[in-house]
C-alpha cells in the first residue's frame, strides 16, 4: 500500500540539566543537515528543537517559562523548552505524515522516551524514525534487546544507525511506496520479535547537500539587518558564553562548524565514529557563506572531534580552511577538536598558523589526566611530556584564551586498576602547575561520565532503573570504586584555583 508523505516533521527533545544549571544549548547540526537532504530529495519538511523554540517563546512572551523542574529519583532537573503538549499543539498544525525524533546524546535518551511515547499515544499509525548519534549506539536496547526495560522505546518504528543524510530520505521513499522499492542500508526496526539491521551505509559527506540554516529558529533584534539564531540570542551555545573572550557586551552571531566527520583516534571513553571523513575544502566555503548570507558571522566556532589530525591530506584541508577564515577575517576558536597530536606535529606548525594569523581567539586544550598511566590506559595519543611542550608553546597566542579540562574517575580497564585518589591529586597537581606558569589561563575539572558501551553497561548494571540523566550528570555513578566525595571536592578545588589567580572563566558546566 502506498502512502503519500506530504509532510516529514524532525523533533528535537527539550535540553537537559541539573536544577539550577542552565543548559549549554546549540544548534543541532546533524538534524538540519539531514532535512536538507530530505529537502534536496522533493519532500516539504521542518524542523521543531524543542529546547530553542521554547526559549524563544520565552524571549517573545515574557509570561511563558520555559523552564520546567522535575523531579527524577529525588534529583531535580530542568528541562528547557516545548513540553510534550506544545510540541503535539504545533504537529497538529502541521499534520505530519512521518515523524523523526533526535536522540543525540545519553541525556537525551529520558526525554526521548516521554516524548515517543507521547507522540504515539496521539499519532498511533504514524511511521516514528529515531536517529542521532546515542540512537545509533544502543539501537538494539532501544528496539527491545535488553533485560533493563528502561533502556527501550517501544513507540520507535525505525532507527537511523549511522549519518543519517545518505539514509532518512531513501527511508521515506521506501515508507511512501514499499511494495516497489527495497529498505535503504543503515535502518534497524523490529520483525518477528527480533531486531533487523539492514547493513552499514557508506557516507561521505561531499556527496550530500550542504547544511540549510533556514531551519534554525531566529529572533530578530533592532539594530540589527540581520536576524540572530536563537541560540547566539540566548548567549550559551557550545563554547560558553563567549562573548566574555571576544569583549562584546552584546549578542554575537556565533557560528558553530563541523568540517568533518568522526575522529581517527581510539580514546577509551569517547564512543565517537572512528572514520575520520572531511567536506572538501569548497564544501566548508559554502557552508561558512551559507550561514552568513542568513545571520552574519561574528565567532567561528570549530566543533570537529579532530580538526587538525589526520592524514596529509586532512591536515592539508585543515590549514587551507585556516587560510580561507583568516583572510576573510573572521574571529575563531576551538571548543572540541584539537590533539596534542596535531598541535606538536611539523615543529608546531599548526600553533604557529594561529599565531600568523592572530584570529584564534579560543582553544580548549584536551589534557584529560595528570598521570601517564591513565592516559595509556585511556587510549589516549598524548603524554604529559608532549601536554607541557605544547601548552609552553603556546603561550605566543597572546591573544587567546586557553582553557585545559581534565577528567578524573576512571574505573579498572582491561588488566589496568583504576585511577586511585593519588593519580586525583597528580591531576590537581598538573592544573595548579598549568594555572600558576601561564600554560592556561583556566581550568575544568570533569567527573568521568560513562558513556561508552564499556563504561556504560558498569553503569547499568549497578543501577538497573536509574534515569539516564543520573549517567550525564551525576558525580557519584558508582563505576569509579573509591569515594565519590573526593571528585567532587577536586572540582570545587579547581574551580577556587581558578577564582583564586583571577582569571577568566569563560566556560561553566
Amino acid at each position: 500500500m502506498k502512502m503519500v508523505i506530504n509532510n516529514f516533521v524532525l523533533i528535537t527533545p527539550r535540553a537537559v540539566s541539573p536544577a539550577g544549571t542552565f543548559p549549554r544549548i546549540h544548534p543541532p547540526l546533524g538534524a538540519i543537515s539531514i532535512l536538507s537532504e530530505v529537502q534536496r530529495a522533493g519532500f516539504a519538511c521542518c524542523l521543531i528543537d524543542s529546547a530553542a523554540e521554547g526559549l524563544k517563546q520565552g524571549q517573545l512572551d515574557s509570561l511563558y517559562q520555559p523552564t520546567e523542574t522535575e523531579n527524577l529519583d529525588g534529583v531535580e532537573y530542568w528541562k528547557t523548552g516545548l513540553k510534550l503538549s506544545e510540541v503535539i499543539a504545533r504537529l497538529d498544525k502541521i499534520q505530519p505524515d512521518v515523524i523523526g525524533v533526535s536522540c543525540a546524546t545519553i541525556v537525551d535518551r529520558g526525554e526521548v522516551s516521554r516524548l515517543v511515547k507521547g507522540l504515539k499515544e496521539v499519532y498511533p499509525t504514524t511511521p516514528i524514525i529515531l536517529g542521532g548519534h546515542e540512537a545509533s549506539f544502543w539501537y538494539r536496547e532501544i528496539l527491545g534487546e535488553t533485560i533493563f526495560p528502561i533502556e527501550t522505546i517501544p513507540g520507535v518504528d525505525y532507527i537511523v544507525v549511522g549519518p543519517g543524510q545518505p539514509v532518512v530520505a531513501d527511508l521515506l521513499k521506501y515508507l511512501a511506496d514499499p511494495f516497489n522499492r527495497e529498505m535503504p542500508a543503515g535502518v534497524a526496526y523490529r520483525k518477528d520479535n527480533k531486531v533487523v539491521f539492514t547493513g552499514v551505509v557508506n557516507f561521505l559527506p561531499n556527496n550530500h547537500s550542504l547544511p540549510n540554516y533556514d531551519f534554525i529558529p531566529r529572533i530578530n533584534l533592532p539594530g540589527r539587518e540581520k536576524p540572530l539564531e536563537i541560540y547566539a540570542y540566548i548567549g550559551n551555545p557550545q563554547a560558553g558564553r563567549n562573548a566574555t573572550f571576544l569583549s562584546s557586551s552584546h549578542p554575537i552571531s556565533y557560528f558553530p562548524l563541523l568540517t568533518s566527520y568522526g575522529c581517527g583516534f581510539d580514546c577509551r571513553f569517547c564512543d565517537t565514529d572512528r572514520n575520520l571523513i572531511r567536506y572538501a575544502v569548497d564544501n566548508v566555503i559554502k557552508i561558512i557563506e551559507g550561514f552568513k548570507s542568513i545571520f552574519d558571522i561574528d565567532y567561528i566556532d570549530f566543533i570537529d572531534n579532530n580538526f587538525g589530525g589526520g592524514n596529509s591530506l586532512s591536515r592539508s584541508i585543515a590549514s587551507e580552511i585556516l587560510s580561507f577564515v583568516s583572510r576573510e577575517g573572521y574571529q575563531i576558536g576551538f571548543s572540541n577538536g584539537l590533539t596534542f597530536e596535531s598541535m606538536a606535529r611539523n615543529n608546531y606548525s599548526l600553533i604557529e598558523q594561529f599565531a600568523k594569523d592572530g584570529n584564534v581567539k579560543h582553544i580548549a586544550f584536551p589534557c584529560e589526566n595528570g598521570n601517564d598511566r591513565i592516559l595509556k590506559m585511556v587510549r589516549k595519543p598524548h603524554n604529559l611530556e608532549l601536554v607541557r611542550k605544547v601548552l609552553n608553546v603556546s603561550k605566543i597566542l597572546s591573544g587567546t584564551n586557553r582553557e585545559g579540562f581534565f577528567i578524573g574517575g576512571f574505573p579498572a580497564s582491561d588488566d589496568s586498576p583504576a585511577e586511585t585518589p593519588q593519580e586525583v591529586e597528580n591531576t590537581l597537581k598538573l592544573i595548579h602547575e598549568c594555572l600558576e606558569d601561564n600554560m592556561l589561563h583556566q581550568a575544568i575539572f570533569l567527573t568521568l561520565s560513562p558513556v561508552t558501551r564499556e563504561y556504560r553497561l558498569i553503569w547499568r548494571n549497578l543501577y538497573p532503573t536509574a534515569p539516564f540523566e543520573h549517567c550525564l550528570f551525576s558525580k557519584k555513578t558508582g563505576i569509579w570504586p573509591y569515594d565519590n566525595s573526593l571528585l567532587d571536592d577536586a572540582h570545587e578545588r579547581v574551580n577556587l584555583a581558578n577564582q583564586k589567580l583571577g582569571l577568566s572563566v569563560t566556560r561553566k558546566l
